[in-house]
């Protein structure tokens, strides 16, 4: 190697040192500006209304039905905006009706929560194949266990109720888990414009969720709703929002090598997330 070749070399160094010197202190003065800017803070919050609750036998309709009163109630206490999604079992049902119509319209939403019940399915024509009148397992319980022509049934029988009862469709709709083809079919025929989905979680409530979109919105892919789209072309236009945001590092293992996995999310109910003071701090 020539004493040229070699100065070049050096010189060829310092120039890619340079560059990458001067790359990190803009990301790091970069960082350090968006951390000053104030940025949003949202939160949703969502109830759904189920009519009936076939695992815990203390769970009555009466129970399931004085929770929604109770939670309006802290809702109105604190002035926070909310969101009721009614299971179809619920919208039928003439309590909640009276309970949903005497909101007032700018603090509360109401729309629909898709797990499929025993009425929704017999009054759309299709035989009911569950356990219990709601059964919580996927091929039962979810829009995936129809066939999509099924599915478009089930859809226009719930929009026609709703609308007969509040005299407008529902603008979001929530569910553990809404296929690509039902939830694109809510938009284009009836004006969807929110969603909400579960986190992953593996063989909770018999079925599992794994590999989706971690935290926060995004635009679903026309072919997995559970995914994001890569490009406008092949999206849904529906915001979907992930609901029980779960724990990242104690979540993420828990339960692993067994069956099932543990939930350990913001509820009150989970002795290690919401349950826990120190947790939620």
């Amino acid at each position: 190697m020539t004493e040229m070749t070699k100065k070049r070399k050096w010189i060829l160094m310092i120039f890619v040192l340079l560059l990458l010197l001067a790359g990190s202190v803009r990301i790091s003065h970069g960082g350090e500006a968006e951390s000053q800017e104030p940025s949003p803070r949202i939160v949703n919050i969502i109830n759904f209304i189920r009519q009936c609750e076939p695992r815990i036998d203390w769970i009555t309709e009466e129970v399931l039905q004085q929770t929604v009163v109770e939670q309006i109630k802290i809702i109105k206490q604190y002035n926070f905006k909310a969101t009721f999604l009614l299971q179809y079992d619920a919208l039928i049902d003439p309590r909640y009706q009276k309970l949903m119509k005497e909101l007032p319209a700018d603090q509360f939403e109401v729309g629909a929560w898709w797990e499929i019940p025993q009425p929704l399915v017999e009054k759309s024509g299709l035989k009911w194949r569950g356990r219990y009148p709601w059964d919580w397992h996927a091929d039962v319980g979810f829009s995936t266990g129809y066939a999509p022509e099924e599915r478009e049934k089930l859809i226009d029988t719930y929009m026609e109720d709703f609308k007969k009862i509040f005299s407008y469709y529902p603008k979001s709709v929530g569910s553990w888990f809404i296929d690509a083809h039902s939830l694109k079919y809510m938009h284009d025929k009836y004006g969807i414009v929110a969603s909400c989905n579960c986190k992953d979680q593996v063989g909770t409530d018999g079925y599992t969720l794994w590999g989706g979109y971690w935290s926060g919105g995004y635009y679903p892919s026309l072919v997995n709703a559970y995914m994001p789209a890569q490009n406008p072309e092949k999206q849904i236009p529906v915001p979907i929002f992930r609901m029980l945001g779960s724990d990242p590092i104690h979540q993420y293992d828990s339960g692993l090598g067994t069956g099932n996995q543990r939930v350990i999310s913001l509820e009150p109910v989970y002795e290690k997330g919401g349950g826990d003071e120190r947790w939620c701090r």
